[in-house]
């Protein structure tokens, strides 16, 4: 029974991604859509919008056959609501401000950008998450929100150039399958059906965006306040405080192109790209 429940963890979003994709492709090339890439070339931009409806759908008929995954409905909300900030900021966002820390000051200064909207939310969202899993602890929920939340940004910093958010996305959740403690079921369905988005975002004929980018960084965070005890979690956090330290003084693109490895990886898939 066990290996027949992971075949149709596999096989439904498998086939529901294609099916989603081919609804939207025609959709996406809307002219509020399209936008320029690092070539200067108009493409849409918020190519994963297909994946809410694809892993809805996924869990939905993974439920009609008799299987409901772990904190399903709490997952799904999140997804929801931070694909929809995402997708705001892709189609109205200022791309004037720049980094996480310029649209705070923005907020701070009360003229809020679709940016500091997403931080917000992305925050807000996390917080309800890391309560729906952890419980009353202020400690353990505070720690979970900040994690969720930067990675949710992490994610939304690697989407610069074709495929390098999802492929993100997948070392990821193959590393945190092989040295975390269990098996989130949702990260296994979001894999697969980011394995059937990848091949247009890595041909650049479309953009993930935001409205992808916020939900793969923040399933990646809540994978991670599942999968790690308490110390490996203050670990991470430290680690991705330091990440986004970094980053506002430096730019991860130019760091991945100077080093060989990172740039193979980079590129790796690349060669059809238009």
């Amino acid at each position: 029974m066990e290996e027949v429940k992971w075949i149709v963890l596999i096989s439904i979003p498998l086939i529901v991604t294609f099916a989603v994709k081919k609804f939207f492709r025609e959709l996406l090339y809307h002219p509020y859509c399209l936008k320029e890439n690092y070539k200067k070339k108009l493409i849409p931009v918020c190519g994963g919008i297909v994946f809410v409806p694809s892993f809805f759908a996924s869990i939905f008929l993974i439920n009609l056959l008799g299987h409901s995954v772990e904190y399903q409905e709490v997952i799904l909300i999140a997804l929801s609501l931070i694909s929809f900030v995402g997708f705001a900021d892709d189609l109205i966002g200022d791309t004037k401000v720049k980094g996480l820390k310029g649209h705070i000051l923005r907020l701070i200064k009360g003229k809020p950008t679709t940016g500091s909207l997403k931080a917000l939310g992305g925050l807000l969202i996390a917080a309800f998450v890391s309560y729906e899993i952890a419980g009353i602890s202020l400690i353990e929920v505070t720690i979970d929100s900040l994690i969720i939340a930067l990675f949710t940004n992490l994610l939304n910093l690697l989407d610069l150039r074709p495929g390098r958010c999802a492929k993100g996305f997948l070392l990821l959740s193959l590393l945190f399958l092989l040295i975390g403690r269990g098996k989130p079921e949702f990260l296994f369905i979001l894999f697969v059906i980011v394995l059937v988005y990848l091949p247009e975002d890595l041909k650049a004929q479309l953009m993930m965006g935001d409205t992808g980018s916020n939900v793969l960084g923040m399933a990646s965070g809540i994978a991670a306040i599942l999968l790690f005890n308490f110390y490996e979690k203050l670990i991470l956090l430290f680690a991705l405080i330091l990440f986004h330290l970094f980053t506002e003084k430096y730019s991860l693109t130019a760091i991945i192109e100077k080093n060989k490895f990172l740039n193979y990886l980079d590129m790796l898939g690349r060669k059809g790209e238009e």
